[in-house]
């Protein structure tokens, strides 16, 4: 069940992506963000709020 339900959930995010429908949540808009949303959807990457405090703060560095 375990391995059905990962691979169930794969699926979903994979659509998800190719409907654009996670379009919000892809920080970055490139493949590194959809990379970080498949992380996240398995619990593998850090929570978007991190990476949203830390984009926000390398960009106010830059500017």
């Amino acid at each position: 069940m375990k391995t059905a339900y990962a691979t169930i959930k794969g699926f979903e995010v994979m659509r998800a992506l190719r409907k654009g429908q996670a379009a919000i949540f892809n920080l970055t808009r490139d493949i590194c963000g959809e990379a970080r949303l498949v992380e996240r959807a398995f619990g593998l990457g850090a929570c978007a709020l991190a990476e949203a405090v830390q984009l926000v703060s390398e960009r106010l560095k830059a500017a």
